[in-house]
């Protein structure tokens, strides 16, 4: 995957821009601004909800208290932005979160209805994985991770790409032979469980 398709698969310009670092501003400022808040609610013992509703609470005091030193003193008012959702910046996040539900019911039809063994061990393994993880880490932090990860991986990739692929062919080759050795002895068995009842029946 060459730095092209590297940024295609990414989607977004803007966002782009952002993980490969040529937005330096943007990304110090999002990685920054990561750091703080999980520092806040991890390290501090801030809570959420009242941080948030605290900071709109010193915004809202401090906008009211500037209109009326502006009327008093015969400066301009704070200019404040156009504060509302367009249309279709709501479709840019429904959109994709709409194919992700589509996508989730899917998997849970075809579990279900076509009794698919295979994506019931799969859909098991990565539901325990996501336990395994959330047991030692909370969510902040896991989102912490997520977002640095997120501004490291794609500029790491790009550097040392031949080794990167390199490694991750020969760990899908293992994977790919666990994984069949898995469904010889496990997932043959639970599809035939069912297929010898039958015919003891009958």
């Amino acid at each position: 995957m060459d730095k092209s398709h590297l940024l295609q698969s990414i989607g977004n310009a803007s966002v782009a821009d952002l993980i490969m670092w040529k937005n330096k501003r943007g990304g110090i400022l999002l990685l920054g601004s990561a750091t703080l808040f999980w520092f806040l609610f991890e390290k501090c013992g801030y809570s959420f909800f009242p941080f948030v509703a605290n900071i709109q609470l010193l915004l809202v005091v401090i906008l009211f208290l500037w209109a009326k030193s502006a009327i008093l003193f015969n400066r301009p008012m704070p200019e404040l932005p156009n504060l509302e959702i367009t249309e279709a910046s709501l479709l840019v996040v429904a959109d994709p979160l709409r194919l992700l539900i589509n996508t989730l019911l899917s998997i849970a039809r075809d579990i279900y209805v076509n009794r698919n063994a295979k994506q019931l061990f799969r859909v098991s393994v990565v539901l325990w994985t996501i336990s395994l993880i959330g047991s030692f880490l909370n969510f902040f932090t896991i989102l912490y991770l997520g977002i640095v990860l997120g501004m490291l991986i794609p500029i790491l990739y790009q550097r040392y790409q031949h080794h990167i692929d390199e490694k991750l062919s020969v760990t899908h080759r293992m994977i790919q032979t666990q994984y069949r050795k898995i469904d010889e002895r496990l997932l043959q068995n639970l599809i035939a469980k069912p297929t010898s009842k039958i015919k003891k029946m009958q």
